[in-house]
């Protein structure tokens, strides 16, 4: 039994790896990110930091929002989400490295790679989805928003998806024009 908690934190680990692969093709096909990672790319661009230490920022910030609303109902294993979280955040600088030589030319090239994104993204969350580990901080603050105003998750997912990407496209606006 043992062996078998063991290897689903690792396939979790492995489906991190593979979200943040894909966030990172999504980045680099320069065409539009994930809702989730939207805001914390423009946000690196803002900062000068990179992508994950933003990531990081917000990962910790959703946390505390999870807390704040949650109070007593916020589930103590869910504060896995900091490991969690963290690992992501380092993973998703390690796969922008990994991606950097990528950098498609044309049209074709970067709608090409954005679909690979898709495809990489796809496969991870299908593992994470499997392992029941934690959430990820978006996902748990979403849960969070969905507990507080008695509503479903995918009900509630594409308001959150949409204020995120409101915002990221707010903060893109450059006022020097």
């Amino acid at each position: 039994m043992q062996i078998k908690k063991i290897n689903r934190y690792v396939i979790y680990l492995i489906s991190l790896f593979f979200i943040s692969l894909g966030a990172a093709i999504s980045i680099k096909a320069n065409l539009g990110t994930s809702p989730i990672i939207c805001l914390p790319y423009v946000s690196s661009l803002i900062m000068k930091m990179s992508v994950g230490t933003v990531c990081l920022i917000f990962n910790v910030f959703f946390i505390a929002v999870q807390v704040i609303l949650l109070r007593s109902g916020f589930e103590r294993r869910q504060y896995l989400q900091i490991v969690v979280g963290t690992i992501f955040s380092l993973s998703i600088d390690f796969s922008m490295m990994l991606v950097s030589f990528l950098n498609p030319a044309d049209y074709f090239s970067q709608f090409a790679t954005l679909l690979l994104s898709c495809l990489v993204v796809a496969f991870g969350v299908m593992l994470e989805v499997q392992t029941e580990v934690v959430y990820l901080p978006p996902d748990g603050i979403i849960v969070a928003i969905s507990k507080v105003l008695k509503k479903e998750f995918p009900k509630v997912k594409p308001f959150f998806d949409t204020t995120m990407v409101l915002i990221a496209a707010i903060c893109s606006i450059d006022d020097e024009s």
